[in-house]
């Protein structure tokens, strides 16, 4: 068995296990002109997968070579019913794509409407109450604007309440896309750490291995992973080198923290190399 040289344009059984993650981490959309409605179209990310693979720019280190002769490795995904050749090629997009998300990711800084309610939250948290001489607050407040070299310092309590009142009330008003949308810093790269790499590669085939049926089957009546799959996603965490601790690969509380420690993690980028 070897790798291949190079993938064309044609679908390919081989990226089978990559189609329906694409599908759900970078779906496609197309609108209905004459109902207006939505509808979803088939991933274009295989296509930059097998792109970026012809042109050997994949960040995985890791060789063909040694992931067939990891006898472990190998084992598991016999247990579990999986095609060996075809996971490979889910592991190499995986690896990819999470390193493109986490490691070389393009950051998202807030939203203006992010920005706004943070200011109103903070100056609400901080009010006390109205009195006939103005708000009080439980702490000394100012506003200071930078414009420049010039510095507007607003430190009127009552027109700092004012200011939170006419943003909130803003805020419930206007509806604009532009007001959702963060702003994008192409030259500031998103770096996570190789913890939150690790959990979102784990996530990334733990949804891959939702699509295979054979591979549920084996789990235990309101189980989502069977220990079977824990012990292969521990076991690639090592292979690959994102974590280097050999002690996972006999014990997956590893695994269980780190999927609870980061379950609720907003991973604010985009993915350098997939959209």
């Amino acid at each position: 068995m070897k790798p291949v040289d190079k993938f064309s344009i044609q679908y390919s059984e081989l990226l089978e296990y990559i189609y329906p993650v694409t599908q759900e981490y970078f779906p496609d959309f197309d609108y209905d002109e004459e109902t207006g409605q939505a509808y979803m179209l088939p991933s274009q990310t295989p296509d930059t997968f097998k792109g970026r693979y012809n042109r050997g720019i994949l960040k995985g280190r890791f060789s063909f070579d040694s992931y067939i002769k990891n006898k472990e490795l190998q084992e598991l995904l016999a247990v579990l019913g999986l095609d060996a050749e075809k996971f490979w090629y889910l592991l190499l997009f995986c690896y990819d794509c999470s390193w493109g998300k986490c490691m070389e990711g393009i950051e998202i800084k807030e939203s203006p409407k992010e920005q706004i309610e943070k200011l109103v939250n903070a100056i609400s948290e901080d009010y006390k109450r109205d009195t006939p001489f103005g708000a009080v607050f439980k702490s000394p407040i100012c506003i200071t604007l930078k414009i420049g070299r010039k510095n507007i310092v607003i430190d009127n309590k009552t027109a700092i309440a004012s200011i939170a009142k006419f943003c909130a009330d803003g805020l419930e008003t206007v509806n604009s896309d532009q007001m959702n949308t963060g702003n994008v810093d192409l030259s500031n790269p998103h770096t996570e750490s190789f913890s939150v790499f690790a959990y979102y590669f784990s996530q990334m085939i733990i949804t891959a291995l939702n699509y295979q049926e054979q591979v549920k089957e084996k789990r235990k009546k309101g189980a989502n992973m069977s220990d079977k799959e824990k012990t292969l996603i521990s076991h690639l965490l090592y292979f690959t080198g994102i974590v280097s601790n050999e002690s996972i690969l006999v014990d997956y509380d590893y695994l269980k923290s780190l999927l609870k420690q980061y379950k609720d993690k907003d991973i604010r980028s985009l993915n350098a190399f997939y959209y």
